[in-house]
Parts: C-alpha cells; sequence; structure tokens
C-alpha cells in the first residue's frame, strides 16, 4: 500500500472546490424536481417544517463534512490522479464507505427503502463528483 499524501502537498483550493460541489448537488437532488418530495414524505417533515429548521447551521455542517471527505481523498488520491481515477475513487468512497455506512444505520432504523434509496444514491453521487474534481485538477 502505497502511502498517503503528504498534507503540505494537498490542493487546498481543490479540495474546498470539490467539498463546494455538495451544496448544489444536495439542493437539486432534495428539490421537488428529483427526489425532495419523497425524501420530505420519508422523513415525515414537511416543506414548512423544513423552512422552520434552522438551515444556516445545518449548511454549515454539510459543508464541513463535505470538506473533511474531500479532504481524506484527496490523501488517497494524491496530486496527479486524473479525472477517471478520482471520479471512481469517489464512487467507490460512496458507494462503499458513505452509503455502506448510511444502508446499514438506516436499514437497522427501518427507514422505508425509497428514503434508503435516496440517501445512499445522493451520498455516492456527492462523493463521486467530489473525488473528479480532485481527480482533474
Amino acid at each position: 500500500m502505497s502511502a498517503l499524501t503528504d498534507p503540505g502537498d494537498v490542493n487546498y483550493l481543490a479540495v474546498t472546490v470539490a467539498a463546494v460541489t455538495r451544496l448544489p448537488i444536495a439542493g437539486l437532488w432534495h428539490s421537488p424536481i428529483m427526489f425532495g418530495t419523497y425524501w420530505e414524505r420519508d422523513v415525515g417533515l414537511s416543506a414548512e417544517q423544513m423552512r422552520r429548521r434552522r438551515l444556516p447551521a445545518l449548511f454549515v455542517l454539510a459543508f464541513a463534512t463535505s470538506l473533511a471527505g474531500a479532504f481524506v481523498l484527496a490523501l488517497l488520491l494524491g496530486r496527479d490522479a486524473g479525472l477517471a481515477a478520482g471520479a471512481l475513487a469517489g464512487l467507490l468512497t460512496g458507494l462503499c464507505v458513505a452509503a455502506g455506512a448510511l444502508l446499514s444505520s438506516m436499514a437497522f432504523e427501518a427507514r422505508p427503502p425509497r428514503l434508503i434509496a435516496i440517501d445512499v444514491g445522493f451520498h455516492t453521487v456527492v462523493f463521486t463528483v467530489i473525488g473528479a474534481v480532485i481527480g482533474a485538477w
């Protein structure tokens, strides 16, 4: 196994841009155009209840976790991974690590299968895009 990239060699601009990609993906993914209506119904929150939540704090949390994930992918990929390798690493991370953990937890919580699919799909797509951005940079 090769060593992780030295943190000093990480492209922090690429990590930041990659982390930011989560926000528009989440906006689209959880909109009525895609899965928002089903997601709200399956988690038991109405659109009105969502608007009353402390969204700025939730967005900060989402960005912070996205930044951490992007940083770890950058450590694993190195500086010269390329688009395809970055996307593949992101896909595998999203599908096997993030989605795997979600699937296990949500199944034990007896969450609806559709909600599990929506959340697992979201994190898989997000990590794939993050990996692609870091790899291509």
